[in-house]
Order: structure tokens, then C-alpha cells, then sequence
């Protein structure tokens, strides 16, 4: 049996962080996307959370709330590295915990990061999750048979 556990979130807050000239920011739970741009996530926000955050980074950073925008998973396991690389055009032995990567997975635009080894934050467009939990349901299945093979 495969060692995978796909875990749909809620209650969770993603918020872009866009910095002003060049600011830098040691704050937990940012996700670096791009050069002076992360993506600050909270596991459980409060419906005040993105304001709170911008009212902290006022005359540093543009923060803009991305919670309903996103549907996000946790992928967990031994095998969660060789199932996102099914998809993944990335080499993600070199993603570090605290990395992340704006890629594609099954032509989907994708925001992966990476929190400890065998953990993967999966962040994908509200409007494009039903094909992505497809695309990941097949994929567990898959390993799954490969397992059992």
C-alpha cells in the first residue's frame, strides 16, 4: 500500500505579499513565489486575517486576500514526492522545507510548498480543483496498483 494521504483544508488564509522597494520580511507562513513576492498562509484565519497582516506590513508591502481564490491540499507521505512528480516538470529533491514553486501539474497552474520532507502544500484556482482532485485521485490509485504489482 502506498504511504499517501491527500487532505483537503479549510479555514485556511493565503494572502500575496507584494513588497515596496525591495522590502524583506521575516514572518512565518510566507511562501516565496516570486523576487519580492510570497504568499502568507495561516492553517486556520480568522475573516479579518489578510487585514490584520496588511495593517502590519502598511508602507512595506501591498497585501491582497487569496482564501476563496484557492483550494488547498495537503499531500503527506513517502509517496507524496513520487506522486506530484508524475505531473510535476520540477525536480523537487531540490525543493527545501520553506520552498516553494509556482509550476504546472496536468496543465493546471499550481502553487507548491513545501513545509517539512513528505509534506506538500498544494495550492490550485477554485475554478480548476474538480480536475485537480481528479488528477490526484488517479494518481494515489495508480501508485496504489503500482504497490500492489
Amino acid at each position: 500500500m502506498a504511504d499517501i494521504a491527500l487532505i483537503e483544508q479549510t479555514g485556511f488564509g493565503l494572502a500575496s505579499v507584494i513588497a515596496h522597494g525591495g522590502a524583506a520580511f521575516d514572518i512565518d507562513g510566507l511562501w516565496p513565489v516570486a523576487p519580492g513576492q510570497w504568499l502568507a498562509y495561516a492553517d486556520v484565519a480568522s475573516p479579518d486575517w489578510a487585514e490584520r497582516l496588511a495593517d502590519g506590513l502598511a508602507g512595506r508591502a501591498t497585501v491582497i486576500d487569496q482564501s476563496s481564490a484557492y483550494v488547498l491540499w495537503l499531500v503527506i507521505g513517502t509517496d507524496a514526492q513520487r506522486l506530484l512528480q508524475k505531473g510535476l516538470p520540477v525536480d523537487l529533491t531540490t525543493l527545501v522545507p520553506g520552498a516553494a514553486v509556482v509550476s504546472v501539474i496536468a496543465h493546471i497552474g499550481v502553487i507548491v510548498h513545501c513545509p517539512a520532507p513528505d509534506h506538500y502544500h498544494l495550492a490550485v484556482f477554485r475554478s480548476f480543483a474538480h480536475s485537480f482532485r481528479d488528477w490526484l485521485q488517479a494518481g494515489v490509485a495508480a501508485l496504489q496498483e503500482d504497490t500492489h504489482a
